[in-house]
Order: C-alpha cells, then sequence, then structure tokens
C-alpha cells in the first residue's frame, strides 16, 4: 500500500501524469491474489489507476525489459533482513528510493548512491527529486549504486571475505591450540595431534 500511496502522493504535489508505477511481483496463492485485488482498488480510489501498471508473476525476459526502462525502483518493505531487490535495483542502474529501515537501511543505499524514506512525504518527495536530477547527477549517483552493489554484493567480494573470515578463524584455531600445548604440557597435548 506504501508504494501505491507514496505513488499518489507524488502525483498530488507534482501535478505531473506523464509518470507511470508499475508493481511487479508473484501471485503463489489466492491470499496474493486478493492483495493484488486489494492495491487495484487502492489505486481507483486515489484515482491513479490509469497510471498504475500490475505485472504479476511475469517471464525473466519481460522482467528484465522492465527494469531496463525504469529511472526509480521504490521499495517499501519495513525491516526487510536483506533487501536483495534493491540491490537488483542499483545493479541494473535504477535510482532507488527503500524504506529507511533494515538491511537497505544498514548496508545496501550508502550515501550517494540512492534515497531512503519512511513516509508516503518522504517518498513522493524523493521520487520529485530524483525525475528534477539532470543527467550528470543521475549518472554519479548510477555509478556509486552499481560500485557499491558490485564491490560489496558480488561472488567474488563474498568469497574474498568468506576466505579472509576462514582464514582468521583457522589462525585464532592455531594459536588457540598453541596456548592449549603450552598449559597442557608438550607431551600432554601431543596426544590431541
Amino acid at each position: 500500500q506504501l508504494q501505491i500511496k507514496s505513488f499518489a502522493r507524488f502525483v498530488e504535489k507534482s501535478g505531473r501524469r506523464d509518470v507511470r508505477l508499475t508493481l511487479v511481483g508473484g501471485v503463489r496463492n489466492q491470499g496474493d491474489k486478493d492483495r493484488v485485488d486489494q492495491l487495484k482498488q487502492l489505486a481507483e480510489t486515489l484515482q491513479i489507476e490509469d497510471l498504475v501498471e500490475f505485472k504479476v508473476s511475469i517471464p525473466y525476459s519481460e522482467l528484465h525489459h522492465i527494469l531496463s526502462d525504469s529511472l526509480i525502483g521504490l521499495h517499501t518493505m519495513w525491516n526487510e533482513h536483506f533487501g536483495i531487490g534493491v540491490v537488483e535495483f542499483m545493479a541494473a542502474g535504477i535510482i532507488p528510493i527503500a524504506h529507511n529501515s533494515g538491511g537497505p537501511k544498514q548496508d545496501i543505499v550508502v550515501p550517494g548512491s540512492g534515497f531512503l524514506a519512511s513516509t508516503e512525504e518522504q517518498y513522493a518527495d524523493h521520487i520529485i527529486r530524483v525525475l528534477e536530477m539532470d543527467e550528470e547527477e543521475l549518472e554519479d549517483m548510477r555509478k556509486k549504486a552499481r560500485n557499491h552493489v558490485t564491490g560489496t554484493f558480488s561472488d567474488a567480494y563474498f568469497r574474498t571475505v568468506f576466505i579472509e573470515k576462514c582464514v582468521a578463524d583457522l589462525d585464532m584455531d592455531l594459536r588457540w591450540i598453541e596456548e592449549l600445548g603450552e598449559l597442557c604440557g608438550e607431551e600432554e597435548f601431543e596426544e590431541y595431534d
């Protein structure tokens, strides 16, 4: 609901009706179908149904096309542990406006790589801000975002950090074993070698 309400607030504040909100997601069961119907009803109630498009359970090729044509990615989930959707936005060159909580706040959206918001008003203001940015500002933000996510969340970075952590733990274990050997006396310690 926060995405639709924030978008409606943006339309109200800016007077712009040339921007569209595309909601993309999967529908797994009747509960999900009911939620989509409720969101469609909300868009009608807020009189923005002509500006909101629902893309449900679409193939990857269509998702890729949508991402390549998008400027802004709204992420409104409160206190999400990580926020892979935000990382995907940033990697795709989409300016993220993510919820100011959880993983997006702690690890993903760093200064200059996107925006954080909590309220409809904040989301609307950030949408306006992004739409007012010139191409140089947009490109700078995209570059910072891509560099951050490819440098922090890539497989190569994960392997490097994981190996460093394992080596550090192994080194600590070896020092602990050496200290244990000194405390126990070498002959008693050799039984555990």
